[in-house]
């Protein structure tokens, strides 16, 4: 692929991800009107990601839903699509898509009973674990994460040491509901949210309610800080997302219709809308023990969109090398190797 041909794939492929979800401003649709313009390559890229992207085979989802209107406009006006045989296309193939993950054996979800005062939880690569606690509060484990659980009769204390975890928390006003990660603190009273330790960074997703986040000069397996110990950094409401560690890096708004392809793991499921494969197989490999090796530099800029369920490693492996010219090498079944193609155009 010439630079020319590849500057316009990426460039296409930018597009089909910016189209994901949203309907284009304005300004936005001036901009494409021009990109595609500029040559027929440019229209026929387009057209030929968004049918790759539409033709995947787990990775289909999110990729080009039709649901979205900026795209729905762009495929009647740049490919003459004709939309209810582009609809009836689509749903033919969800269903195929329900009927066969039907069969797919989901990763072991457990459901704990009523945890003690003192109680320690973890999940393996790949596993996701429901907790009830004692209070009626409850934490979904995502893969490969540690918890342990601390109440007493002034505070209900959790660390979590590592991974991901959902609280959704029982009310009561006079014993605080308090989440401690790496460096930070994450304090509610009756709400829900997420907590993602990713090294020493703290990200926190409020889905109800809202949370205060401090940060902490103790780590998250010591005893809790004293007050002194402890700098308020902000409230965060629900819908909204926080990365912080010892200052705040970033505070947005998750629109309300992002908010399950952002927490799609609840359900099992990991989503994506146009990342580059480096970013998914970072994410991916929280899911798998086997190693992934991106072999060719310009494929760490590959934009990939869609879904699979947790444990389905193998069907994202067979997707890239359907419909992305990725060449997927099984080096052992510790260690795969990713590489573009020789034939790839």
């Amino acid at each position: 692929m010439n630079t020319e041909t590849t500057r316009i794939n990426r460039e296409a492929c930018a597009w089909i991800a910016k189209l994901h979800g949203a309907e284009l401003s304005p300004q936005e649709r001036i901009r494409l009107q021009r990109w595609l313009r500029q040559s027929a390559q440019h229209s026929a890229e387009l057209r030929r990601m968004a049918r790759r992207w539409e033709e995947l085979n787990v990775l289909t989802e999110l990729a080009v839903p039709v649901e979205t209107p900026g795209l729905w406009q762009l495929l009647k006006g740049a490919s003459g699509l004709n939309p209810f045989r582009h609809m009836a296309v689509f749903g033919a193939f969800a269903a195929a898509a329900v009927l066969v993950f039907a069969v797919v054996l989901w990763p072991q979800l457990n459901t704990a009973g009523e945890a003690p005062s003192a109680s320690a939880y973890a999940t393996a690569i790949g596993e996701q674990r429901l907790v009830t606690l004692s209070d009626g509060s409850t934490i979904l484990m995502n893969t490969d994460s540690q918890v342990s659980v601390d109440y007493t009769r002034d505070y209900r204390t959790v660390h979590l040491i590592r991974g991901e975890a959902h609280f959704d928390v029982s009310p009561q006003p006079h014993r605080p509901f308090r989440v401690f990660a790496g460096r930070g603190l994450v304090r509610a009273v009756g709400t829900a949210f997420s907590v993602y330790l990713k090294e020493d960074t703290v990200e926190v997703t409020v889905t109800k309610g809202q949370v205060e986040i401090d940060a902490i000069q103790s780590a998250a397996g010591s005893a809790a800080p004293a007050p002194a110990q402890k700098q308020k950094l902000a409230v965060i409401n629900a819908g909204q997302s926080a990365i912080f560690d010892q200052v705040v890096k970033s505070v947005e708004m998750v629109k309300l219709e992002e908010i399950p392809h952002k927490l799609s793991w609840h359900e099992g499921l990991v989503k994506f809308a146009g990342a580059p494969l480096e970013e998914v197989v970072e994410e991916i490999s929280r899911y798998t023990p086997v190693s992934i090796e991106i072999l060719d530099p310009e494929l760490k800029s590959l934009r990939i969109g869609g879904f699979f369920r947790v444990g389905e490693t193998n069907k994202m492996f067979e997707a890239l090398e359907a419909s992305f010219g990725v060449s997927v090498e099984h080096v052992d079944e510790n260690l795969v190797h990713l590489s573009a193609k020789t034939d790839r155009r």
